[in-house]
């Protein structure tokens, strides 16, 4: 049965999702990857808590807010230090699923690009329905959400930072 459910499933696209971030991507990534370690402003109810580690990979738990739900979930996280951050996930709600941050330099910023797709098919037919109908949006404005609290994040820690200094905060 479950060989069958796996045939079945089909991965689910994310729409690419990029936002631009005033400050540099070395803090920016700085802040990404320090899972377990505080949280971004806004980002109420979500955290991660690092479960092991073995240089640049991780496995880490991570409690995500989307609507009234607190979704959990177990991801390898795999670093590329300054410029990608991977995901694939373990255990939770998807059969399989990946995303990946990537972190560009653009003109003294930080472009955030992310990609990802996942499977769900908990129950035949009905999860082809539910996953690109009802769980895509969700996922996305979950997403898109946590990106913004990103970039509103690393900006704010930009201006008051001594190492990471921005070019308008060091003239004003």
């Amino acid at each position: 049965m479950e060989a069958e459910e796996a045939r079945m499933a089909r991965p689910v696209r994310l729409d690419p999702h990029t936002v631009t971030i005033d400050a540099p991507r070395e803090l920016v990534y700085q802040k990404m990857s320090s899972f377990g370690r505080g949280r971004l402003k806004g980002d109420d109810g979500e955290s991660s808590k690092v479960l092991s580690r073995s240089g640049n990979d991780i496995v880490a738990e991570f409690k995500t807010r989307s609507g009234l739900l607190t979704i959990t979930t177990v991801e390898r996280v795999t670093l590329d230090p300054p410029s990608r951050i991977s995901f694939e996930h373990i255990k939770g709600p998807f059969n399989r699923a990946q995303q990946e941050f990537v972190l560009a330099d653009v003109d003294g910023g930080t472009e955030l690009s992310h990609t990802g797709e996942f499977e769900w098919s908990r129950v035949p037919v009905v999860g082809w329905l539910v996953g690109p109908l009802i769980l895509k949006r969700r996922y996305e404005r979950v997403l898109a959400k946590h990106m913004e609290h990103i970039k509103t994040g690393c900006e704010a820690r930009a201006r008051r930072s001594h190492v990471f200094r921005r070019a308008d905060a060091a003239s004003g």
